[in-house]
């Protein structure tokens, strides 16, 4: 075993917790700020740390000898905990479900045009909170709120684990809308994503229809099949697919 990239991990929390190859056949890499709370150690907006980052790895160079040419590209920083990812495959957009400290989770988007930027995006932990100032009751947002007007946006996700772009048949009336999940709550929301200038629309709470007897509790992730269709995974032990209620 050729061990060729290695990250220190300075805390026991924020390992990064996803691993996803996206439609370009990169290997994308999130990692967390590395750990405790607040950030101590500046890792989010700190260029030269590796933490607090998403990573894209070009896995074909590891059939070659040269290992240092397959070095990562950093795409986005300012992440705290990017917990889970996944690409629309249809549009080929990067979604990813970032875990806030204890006021605000966040989606962020991210297109295949700014993925292929030089500049990554920066998604603003730790002096921003989502959209909020984190530490201070004011700080400049403007390098951020640039970035986010074309590739990004943010939700109130509450420990999101997030889910998928719904590209499915059997419901074929939500196509195109992003789930996502509360692990604390068991809440399912989804929203639209259109891009500016109103970049989300239709967000709606599922609960009440998905899970009206309350039955739903731990909620740890979601998975796609070939088909499209949305699986929500409990640490219960059980798996549940989205199904229109006239499905067989």
């Amino acid at each position: 075993m050729v061990r060729f990239w290695s990250v220190e991990q300075p805390y026991a929390n924020h390992n990064g917790g996803h691993l996803a190859f996206g439609p370009d056949r990169y290997l994308y890499v999130g990692l967390g700020d590395g750990g405790s709370a607040g950030d101590p150690k500046g890792n989010g907006q700190n260029r030269n740390a590796k933490l607090g980052k998403m990573w894209m790895f070009d896995v074909d160079i590891f059939d070659s000898l040269d290992l240092g040419a397959g070095l990562p590209r950093m795409i986005a920083l300012g992440l705290r905990n990017p917990w889970r990812y996944s690409f629309d495959r249809a549009t080929g957009d990067l979604w990813i479900g970032d875990v806030g400290q204890n006021k605000f989770e966040e989606v962020d988007v991210l297109s295949a045009a700014a993925r292929a930027s030089a500049t990554p995006t920066n998604f603003g932990w730790n002096p921003i909170e989502g959209l909020h100032c984190f530490r201070e009751p004011t700080c400049d947002q403007r390098a951020v709120h640039a970035a986010r007007s074309s590739s990004t946006t943010t939700a109130t996700a509450a420990r999101s684990p997030a889910a998928y772009v719904y590209r499915g048949k059997r419901a074929a009336a939500l196509a195109g809308r992003y789930f996502y999940a509360d692990y604390c709550t068991a809440m399912i929301r989804s929203l639209k994503w259109n891009g500016p200038p109103e970049p989300v629309t239709d967000i709606w709470d599922w609960r009440a229809a998905l899970d009206p007897d309350e039955r739903l509790a731990n909620l740890s992730s979601f998975g796609e099949d070939a088909d499209g269709e949305l699986y929500l995974l409990s640490l219960d032990g059980d798996v549940y697919r989205f199904d229109p209620a006239t499905a067989k």
